[in-house]
């Protein structure tokens, strides 16, 4: 691994590093509760796979790709979350959760906001909501093309950073959230205007049951990318600064998310940000 960072732009090293690491942490909890979950083995090898790679030999186009490789590598380090967490930690949370929202407000804010339900508004949500994944996307590819290279580096490292943060939140507190929870005490149906069902059912046969609603990721992650907006490319910033804050409301209104949630998606973004630029400044072996 040495010999890989030592051949490597010094600003990747913090990405690699952050990426193998979470991969061997899975590769050990399978391990340790290999009987208690399903397709265990393929699991096993899809992270001993991601580590060889990373650590393949390095050529012109390993050092141009390599970076760009939590594209692949982070949706599938989610989905293998409906097979390990659970198995892991076998317990729910969102009664828990729910009692924290009731006490906050006196009521579910889910319930509360059916009041404005309104089918454009729930099929623009939708797709906001469904578009998150490309938010930070756009972003770091905005810093590469344009050149900045260190900012790119370093805003990959915070990004991959944060959502290895909130996946393994999942594991602490898991829980399936609203949708799955109130279902029988919801009033109003979500309904959209053309294709929100098709999308709703396509990311929910993507995802399966997951137990992923504390953190709230979708706001950690989109909080984290308008921050670094902010920072590196305010014209990305001020165009995706609306959709973003929707794209957090939207998760509380489609019902995905608990309030507390999206607290401590917010919660966890500053702590992301803060010891993420030390670990990176560490890792780096500099002050960014």
């Amino acid at each position: 691994m040495r010999r890989l960072l030592q051949r490597l732009p010094r600003a990747t090293h913090p990405l690699l590093v952050v990426l193998m690491s979470y991969q061997l942490l899975m590769a050990l909890l399978i391990i340790l509760f290999y009987p208690k979950i399903v397709m265990g083995g393929w699991w096993l090898l899809f992270h001993l796979a991601v580590i060889a790679l990373l650590l393949g030999p390095d050529g012109k186009w390993g050092r141009m790709l390599k970076p760009w490789s939590p594209i692949a590598i982070l949706p599938m380090n989610f989905t293998e979350l409906h097979y390990l967490v659970y198995s892991v930690h076998p317990r729910d949370f969102d009664v828990m959760l729910l009692q924290w929202d009731y006490t906050l407000f006196g009521t579910h804010p889910t319930l509360w906001l059916e009041q404005f339900t309104w089918p454009l508004l729930t099929e623009v949500l939708q797709w906001i909501y469904a578009a998150f994944y490309f938010f930070p996307i756009i972003l770091a590819a905005r810093l590469f093309l344009k050149g900045k290279m260190e900012a790119f580096y370093f805003v990959a490292f915070q990004i991959v950073y944060g959502f290895y943060l909130s996946y393994m939140g999942y594991f602490v507190i898991p829980a399936v959230g609203p949708r799955f929870i109130l279902t029988d005490i919801q009033t109003i149906g979500l309904h959209g205007v053309w294709l929100r069902e098709s999308i709703d059912h396509l990311l929910s046969t993507l995802e399966q049951r997951q137990h992923d609603a504390f953190p709230s990721g979708h706001t950690m992650i989109t909080v984290m990318t308008l921050w670094y907006g902010w920072k590196f490319d305010k014209q990305y910033f001020y165009v995706a600064a609306l959709p973003g804050l929707l794209l957090i409301y939207s998760t509380v209104y489609l019902r995905y998310h608990y309030f507390v949630d999206i607290a401590a998606g917010l919660a966890l973004a500053v702590v992301a940000v803060i010891s993420g630029q030390k670990l990176y400044n560490y890792l780096s072996g500099r002050k960014t």
